[in-house]
């Protein structure tokens, strides 16, 4: 296991900028994700860890050791890449021990260290049998092991999970949590995936055009976002948007507007200017819910689309936005507007409801979970050391 610690990396392709400035460290034993969208520079990172492409300024080092001159055979990293690069005219057992008799070992070495991965992973009735013969995630756990065997310091995973369907990337995605938390080597796995990386990670890192955005848990980056495209990349369906107005001690939304109680009062200092407001599906329900009296804004919403999942019914609405000053959002984040004066919410309710296509349905948004972002920066207004949300404009 190794302590992985980036300072200061950056990564040029002649006029492209892959990477800009990121300084981290990934703790020894951890599961840490790096997630964004498609060329935002979460694999180039990965390759500058592992060795493959080299970092213009900075450096990389494990545990103390400044690895920036070392080749990928001399970091001792395993890495899995997103096709199974497997051997065709080899067995299994002869995939996952190649990596072994390249390094000399003995076969009787060779032989414990593929049966023990072979165990693992569940693989024991199928190391004679040629990748041609085996399904995708089988394939997928063959490389696996052949990253194991290696018993490398750090396990690199460049989306393992993207050549497979829906429910064997979920059947994947526990193995491997599973195998993490057994194995407890310092894992670093690459997704544009939010949910694998909800689901998998200690911590998470976002990536957004070569800049690192935020670092936390998923629990942080879901609750406290520290800008307008964690908010919106982090979750699904997406976070709301809609701009807000703020005016004494008044919260003016295009959904309604309130007075602020003498609790919110203490907890949130408005005070004039535009602000972008931000709230989760879950934080809106419908009036008159048992058990849940409404603290907030009330409203009436027309059904323009339902989504039902089963567990969860999704409802589909818009907001008028006239009058409001249009909202800046990051692009790359799929939210719908059908124009300028109407932006598209959604909310997360109960299925039994029966709400159709069409129907009217009054809604209460709890504006005690609201997170507002400065409209100019796409910046959180965060809480101070007296755990006051200040929101002030020049």
């Amino acid at each position: 296991m190794a302590e992985i610690k980036l300072s200061n990396i950056s990564k040029h392709f002649a006029a492209t900028i892959a990477v800009e400035e990121a300084s981290f460290t990934i703790s020894d034993g951890e599961f840490f994700i790096l997630v964004g969208p498609s060329g935002c520079g979460k694999s180039t990172l990965l390759n500058m860890i592992v060795g493959l492409e080299q970092p213009t300024t900075g450096e990389i080092s494990v545990d103390g050791q400044v690895v920036n001159e070392l080749d990928p055979k001399d970091r001792n990293m395993a890495m899995v890449f997103q096709s199974y690069a497997l051997y065709p005219h080899m067995s299994v057992r002869e995939n996952m021990a190649f990596p072994l008799r390249l390094a000399k070992l003995s076969q009787q070495e060779i032989d414990k260290r593929v049966t023990r991965a072979a165990v693992v992973l569940e693989l024991e009735d199928l190391l004679n049998r040629k990748p041609r013969a085996l399904s995708g995630g089988q394939r997928q756990r063959v490389a696996m092991g052949r990253a194991i065997v290696r018993e490398p310091k750090a396990f690199l995973l460049d989306e393992p999970l993207s050549n497979l369907d829906a429910k064997l990337r979920v059947q994947m995605r526990t193995e491997i949590a599973r195998l993490q938390r057994r194995l407890g080597t310092t894992t670093v796995y690459v997704t544009h995936d939010q949910t694998e990386a909800m689901t998998l990670g200690d911590r998470i890192a976002v990536l957004y055009k070569g800049r690192l955005l935020q670092i936390g848990t998923p629990r942080e980056l879901y609750e406290c976002p520290a800008n307008l495209f964690v908010a919106g990349f982090i979750g699904s369906p997406t976070m709301n948007f809609l701009p807000a107005r703020c005016k004494d001690s008044n919260l003016e939304l295009p959904l309604g507007s309130m007075r602020l109680s003498e609790t919110m009062s203490q907890q949130v200092e408005l005070s004039e200017g535009p602000v972008i407001a931000a709230f989760r599906p879950e934080h809106l329900r419908i009036v008159g819910e048992k058990n849940s009296p409404c603290d907030g804004v009330q409203f009436e919403a027309q059904v323009e689309l339902v989504e039902w999942l089963g567990a969860d019914l999704f409802i589909y609405f818009y907001a008028t936005t006239e009058g409001f000053e249009a909202m800046e959002l990051p692009e790359n984040l799929d939210i719908t507007t059908r124009d300028k004066d109407r932006q598209l919410l959604v909310a997360r309710i109960d299925p039994a409801t029966g709400i159709g296509e069409g129907g009217t349905v009054n809604l209460c948004m709890d504006v005690r979970r609201l997170l507002f972002f400065d409209s100019s920066t796409g910046e959180r207004f965060r809480q101070d050391k007296s755990n006051v949300i200040s929101i002030r404009h020049q």
